[in-house]
């Protein structure tokens, strides 16, 4: 870990050093069901579910990198849509139909496939919304209303032909959606719609991921669920066929993250602690820190702090002190501040400009008035 690469908040697609958390073992379990699944079914949903900063995103990343390895028939075309770009169903559908066309080969064996599939998105969004979806220019535009009003263009007409083009070509396309649960109420109830009516395309597949808990608590403030944890579960279960719950960040996984961010602490700032201040930091560690630092984007974050502020530090204060300090103006902001503010009280010092303000204050100069 010669780079810890604290300062971006960017998914672990590589990881520096050694896999701790299995999230390649856990990307290949995912791919091996994304087949599975296909093998049972023309299209599905699958979920990702993680609490934030738990790594969903690095295991995306993971599944995308080895989906598009694969040769022949076994090779996944992936779409990546971002629905918090959209605000409407309208413009959302025609990101969706564009992100699979821009998905698909270029050789001439895709071409009907695109077309098809242009051809849908195009029946069932308002021509507003054409230009977003094949990047017509307004002589593309009049011909595309043209075309509308004149030939075979009805939605469900458009959606069997694409739908026949789709299982022709007979290659899974796995459209994936990260960080569902930043959506507003609405915005999430647009994406299940498209996810669940709109979308529902042979050799189409999805892969959303959230954190459960909020997303349940943002399906509790829509209309259609209402304030009922338990009818935000239902609705769920009907848009998701798989769960895929990251496995738990355990205690030995985030010491272990903590000492390796920790080594490479102490190397890049050319320091090193004694025995005894690692058994200080260590009863610290494990009595105060650890059930703070349940996520890796937690472990990430604390120590990128610590890595930030040492600089001129280094070799000036107390290691164990710093690290502690650097804790809490982290994670406990407010216990920080009553740091700051009883820090004579803590340490038993006081400044002796602080003694002579005081005695100053408590006397004051002759002849002066009292209030």
């Amino acid at each position: 870990m010669v780079d810890a690469h604290f300062f971006n908040d960017e998914p672990f697609l590589n990881d520096e050093g050694p896999d701790l958390l299995g999230r390649e073992q856990y990307a290949q379990h995912a791919v091996e069901l994304l087949g599975r699944v296909r093998a049972q079914t023309e299209t599905g949903v699958l979920a990702l579910i993680g609490p934030w900063g738990s790594g969903k995103s690095s295991v995306l990343g993971k599944v995308i990198r080895l989906l598009q390895s694969r040769d022949g028939h076994d090779t996944w075309l992936i779409a990546e849509l971002n629905p918090w770009l959209y605000s409407d169903l309208e413009s959302l559908t025609a990101a969706l139909f564009s992100e699979i066309r821009a998905a698909l080969p270029k050789g001439e064996r895709w071409s009907e496939v695109r077309q098809k599939i242009g051809g849908f998105g195009q029946a069932i969004s308002p021509l507003g919304k054409l230009t977003a979806l094949a990047g017509l220019d307004s002589e593309g535009l009049i011909q595309a209303f043209s075309n509308r009003i004149s030939g075979d263009t009805g939605a469900s007409a458009a959606k069997r032909k694409a739908e026949d083009a789709l299982r022709q070509a007979d290659q899974p396309v796995l459209v994936v959606m990260d960080d569902l649960d930043r959506l507003t109420p609405d915005e999430l109830l647009l994406v299940f719609k498209l996810v669940r009516l709109v979308g529902h395309l042979p050799n189409v597949y999805y892969l959303i991921s959230f954190d459960e808990q909020t997303l349940l608590d943002v399906l509790q403030r829509s209309d259609l669920v209402g304030n009922s944890e338990a009818r935000a579960r239902d609705f769920l279960e009907k848009i998701i066929q798989v769960r895929l719950d990251l496995p738990a960040f355990r205690e030995r996984d985030a010491a272990a993250m903590s000492t390796r961010a920790l080594n490479a602490i102490l190397d890049s700032h050319g320091l090193s602690m004694s025995p005894g201040e690692e058994r200080r930091f260590s009863e610290a560690y494990f009595r105060h820190l650890q059930d703070r630092l349940q996520t890796p984007r937690a472990v990430k974050r604390y120590f990128g702090q610590a890595d930030a502020t040492l600089g001129s530090l280094a070799g000036n204060v107390d290691l164990v002190d710093f690290l502690i300090v650097t804790f809490l103006r982290t994670n406990e902001p407010g216990v920080y501040r009553l740091l700051q503010r009883h820090r004579a009280e803590l340490t038993g010092t006081q400044h002796p400009a602080a003694r002579r303000t005081s005695r100053t204050l408590a006397q004051p100069p002759a002849g002066s008035r009292r209030g």
